[in-house]
């Protein structure tokens, strides 16, 4: 009796196919490391919630990621809304340009004086009477009135009917201006104010007689005594011109000016600050000759 063996081949297929199964889960996690690995060389470091843009821009081209794509999307939207932004901002610009276009135009058409818009004003001015230069502020307060107040200085030296007499002084004024057009930036004005001085004075006085005029200082054995002491005036004035305006803001005027002097004094420079009648008739003498004046005033409103 002849006996064959067989041999049994399913152990067999049972272990390749574990094998087979091994080996693609093997292959299965090389291709994810893989692909984790190369996401890794595709991306940099970036900031956690930062802009979009920023963001983005972290991220190299090639880099898919979710990540990625929802980093450039951010960026697109922001970049959206400044546009948007941008836009609306625009408009505001334009939209107020065209505003004051049409205030001007109006404004022109009215022929409203600039002064009603530009209510403050600083000036300088120069001219000749009881001050020859100062500064002036200004402020309109109605369309028709403006007030001022200002600080003039004059320095003078000259020959009065018995001497030399010398003077350095500074006025403190202050006035209200009646502008007489409502309409335009060309008015004729007039003014009326006060002015308060005080000044530094030396008299000079020549022993010559009655018929001989007076002579320049230094001419010897000719003098009979220098007083020099302090003074004070109160004055009332009043003045009548013409102002212009510019848009700009830029004004100017010219004006004649009358000032009156109700009240001066003079005292020496001793110790009891004794009251001088010499020192006091030079003084309101010279007040009297700068009655009249005149005044070029330019400066700039705001």
């Amino acid at each position: 009796m002849t006996h064959r063996y067989r041999f049994d081949r399913r152990p067999a297929r049972a272990h390749r196919r574990a094998c087979a199964l091994a080996l693609g889960f093997a292959a299965g996690a090389g291709v994810l490391l893989t692909a984790r690995g190369g996401r890794a060389e595709l991306t940099v470091d970036h900031e956690t919630g930062a802009s979009g843009c920023s963001e983005a821009a972290a991220y190299f081209p090639e880099d898919e990621s979710p990540e990625a794509t929802r980093a450039r999307k951010r960026c697109r939207l922001e970049t959206f809304e400044q546009r948007l932004d941008d836009d609306r901002l625009q408009k505001e610009i334009q939209a107020e340009n065209d505003r004051d276009k049409t205030v001007e135009t109006w404004v022109d058409k009215q022929d409203i004086p600039v002064r009603v818009f530009r209510r403050y004003a600083i000036d300088g001015y120069l001219g000749s009477g009881v001050t020859t230069y100062g500064l002036a502020v200004s402020g309109v307060l109605l369309p028709w009135l403006e007030a001022e107040l200002s600080l003039g200085r004059r320095d003078l030296n000259g020959s009065i009917s018995n001497g030399y007499f010398q003077d350095s002084r500074t006025c403190w004024g202050g006035r209200f201006k009646w502008l007489m057009r409502s309409h335009g930036n060309l008015t004729p004005f007039a003014s009326v104010g006060a002015l308060d001085c005080s000044a530094t004075v030396q008299l000079t006085s020549y022993n010559v007689g009655p018929t001989i005029g007076p002579l320049p200082p230094g001419t010897p054995n000719t003098f009979s005594g220098t007083n020099a002491g302090s003074a004070a005036a109160h004055l009332v004035a009043g003045a009548a011109g013409l102002a212009w305006m510019e848009k700009s803001g830029v004004r100017a005027s010219v004006e004649y000016v009358f000032t009156y002097a109700f009240y001066t004094q003079a005292v020496l420079n001793d110790a009891m600050h004794t009251l001088d009648p010499n020192l006091a008739g030079a003084w309101t003498d010279r007040l009297a000759t700068e009655r009249n004046g005149f005044r070029v005033q330019v400066g700039y409103a705001f």
